[in-house]
């Protein structure tokens, strides 16, 4: 897999200032807000076609699926469970979507928030949890997108996931 190489420019403080604004709005880094309107620019203009950055840059790929899932949110009294359903994952992550109008709050001013993930998987007997940090969040409109990464796992949990992965290649 080809890295990707570090890009430094000046701007001024304004636009820096703004970009500071919007990540945070968007719940994503300034860079990777740079990335996504430097992208959308270049092919709206024709420079670059949607296969081309299609290319997946993960060091685990992920597969897209539907599977029910349960995420927990730790506050300072207690541990709130929610509803959710994954929409993709690999082995180093999933992207975890919550309906719009659930009661899910996410409190973590200036950062984003650590979630517990558990999930069964089709015929698993044994339910799979994962501490999970968000990477990045989305409003869709209909529903809250967070995008983790997974920093621990319930034993054999990251086998049996490898399992799974594996059995929807073939």
């Amino acid at each position: 897999m080809e890295k990707d190489v570090a890009f430094s420019m000046r701007m001024n403080k304004r636009i820096r200032a703004a970009l500071k604004r919007a990540a945070k709005k968007d719940r994503r880094t300034v860079s990777s807000l740079v990335d996504k309107v430097l992208t959308d620019y270049l092919m709206k203009e024709g420079f670059i076609k949607e296969p081309e950055i299609g290319i997946e840059r993960r060091r685990f790929p992920r597969k897209k699926i539907t599977l029910p899932a349960k995420a927990s949110f730790k506050t300072e009294s207690k541990e709130e469970v929610f509803s959710s359903v994954v929409l993709d994952i690999s082995m180093g992550g999933a992207l975890v979507s919550y309906p719009k109008g659930s009661k899910i709050k996410f409190m973590s001013e200036g950062g984003l928030p650590q979630f517990g993930l558990r999930l069964d998987l089709p015929k698993e007997e044994e339910r799979l949890w994962f501490d999970c940090e968000a990477r990045h969040m989305r409003d869709t409109g209909t529903e809250i997108e967070v995008g983790a990464v997974f920093s621990k796992s319930n034993g054999g949990a990251r086998q049996k996931l490898s399992s799974y992965l594996m059995s929807r290649e073939a």
